[in-house]
């Protein structure tokens, strides 16, 4: 899909207000207003939470004050094509970047704009700070924005010279002339979209979950899995099983899946089946390591989505 400075998707984002916000912050709660004289620590970095940053005029979608080993996700739908300002404030260096934040379509899943090293310039401060401040045009449709940080010089811990905007550290969407006009910008939250069939997502260490769904008709599934593999072997998987029988109809193996980004063992499943109309158990199981609860390693591109989601095919997968 050629960029051009105009993204077309159709697919999840979630608002500042009223929104869905997902978020792996050790010690980070929404809505929980943190000061410097409450010394709230970390066990294991023993930092002080700062006061969040204030919130920026016109942002529908707003993932700063971005600490140390953190990711977070937020959903948003659009109901007409908008020019939305991304402003982005990261660490980069030697062409790469290592916090940084990228936005996806929430149907497809597919990456519609990344921060990289070459579209950001300084920041300010330290060489590795970097920002890029663009305007793009995106479709209608639903959004996931997402944002990632590595275990050093974050908002929550400089180790070395700040950026000029240090509260802007992470990644802001902003609506034109900032005013978010709400019968265009919508919350989107995936579990309520009537296309999901079933979905185990934001799946943590050593976890064994299940969720039961119905077929009425012989179905078209788009099943989109991402997991844990090395070595011709899943340690975090996915499979879909009859209801009766517990026989399994798919499961998500090694030589099946691909490379979903970041480390190497960042396993993904994006493909289709068709079932039978019947009863069925969807099912998700991990070990004790590299999750949506704690990464050991680099995170995939869509971390959010760790787990699986089963979606009703009503258009061709592009």
């Amino acid at each position: 899909m050629p960029f051009k400075r105009i993204l077309w998707a159709a697919t999840p984002i979630v608002l500042v207000a009223g929104g869905i916000l997902f978020m792996n912050r050790r010690d980070a709660t929404p809505g929980i207003q943190f000061h410097f004289s409450d010394l709230v620590h970390q066990s294991e970095t023993h930092r002080v939470r700062r006061e969040p940053p204030p919130p920026v005029a016109g942002a529908f979608v707003q993932l700063t004050g971005m600490g140390d080993h953190e990711t977070a996700s937020q959903g948003f739908s659009l109901r007409a094509p908008m020019d939305v300002r991304i402003h982005a404030v990261g660490e980069g260096s030697g062409n790469d970047m290592y916090d940084y934040g990228w936005i996806v379509d929430a149907t497809t899943r597919r990456a519609i704009w990344r921060m990289e090293f070459e579209n950001t310039e300084h920041a300010g401060g330290s060489s590795k700070n970097r920002v890029v401040d663009e305007v793009v045009t995106l479709d209608s449709g639903s959004y996931i924005v997402h944002y990632v940080t590595d275990g050093s010089h974050s908002w929550e811990d400089w180790n070395s010279s700040p950026p000029t905007h240090e509260d802007a550290w992470g990644i802001t969407l902003v609506a034109p002339g900032d005013v978010v006009d709400e019968t265009v910008v919508l919350a989107y939250d995936e579990a309520t979209d009537p296309a999901v069939i079933a979905q185990l997502t934001q799946m943590g260490d050593r976890v064994k979950a299940r969720r039961r769904f119905t077929l009425e008709k012989e179905t078209k599934v788009h099943i989109y899995a991402l997991g844990e593999g090395s070595g011709g072997t899943m340690y975090d998987y996915a499979w879909i099983e009859e209801a009766s029988t517990g026989r399994a109809v798919w499961e998500m193996t090694y030589r099946m899946s691909e490379h979903a980004g970041g480390a190497t063992k960042n396993r993904l499943f994006d493909g289709t089946v068709i079932l039978p109309a019947g009863e069925y158990v969807l099912r998700y199981q991990s070990d004790g390591s590299h999750s949506a609860e704690e990464w050991n390693a680099d995170v995939p591109d869509d971390p959010s989505a760790w787990g699986v989601t089963l979606r009703r095919m009503t258009t061709p997968m592009p």
